[in-house]
């Protein structure tokens, strides 16, 4: 179908891309953003259907094994309040580093939607990034 899928913003966060009538957003939350300014930008995500991307943000809601930070928590309460609901199950981490010689993991990468589902899993390797 010509012009079935159109990219309608793009910076350096985030791309917004139409598909057949849905707005679909990919995302990179830089550990830059937080308190007013991160609660700001996820307002500014508000007109999507779905977002899928690397939060760098930390709660128990989609990782059981990491303690919440401040991003998460505020990010938690950001997706109850507009109707975002995480896609997929707990399946392990997406992050990890090497701190003093401790070995630290987490799920950081989400995909959230919100109205009509219609999903299918996708099947594929797992790389885990240590940015």
């Amino acid at each position: 179908m010509d012009g079935a899928v159109k990219v309608t913003r793009e910076d350096k966060r985030l791309v917004l891309v139409e598909v057949w009538g849905h707005k679909l957003v990919g995302i990179y939350a830089d550990g830059k953003l937080s308190g007013g300014r991160w609660r700001e930008w996820l307002e500014n995500l508000n007109k999507a259907d779905c977002l899928v991307g690397d939060w760098n943000a930390h709660n128990q809601a989609w990782d059981p094994l990491y303690e919440d930070d401040t991003r998460g928590k505020d990010m938690e309460e950001w997706m109850v309040e507009k109707g975002f609901e995480i896609e997929g199950e707990y399946d392990g981490p997406t992050w990890e580093r090497i701190v003093n010689g401790r070995r630290q993991q987490s799920r950081i990468d989400l995909f959230i939607s919100r109205g009509p589902k219609n999903w299918q899993k996708v099947k594929s390797d797992k790389f885990l990034s240590d940015h």
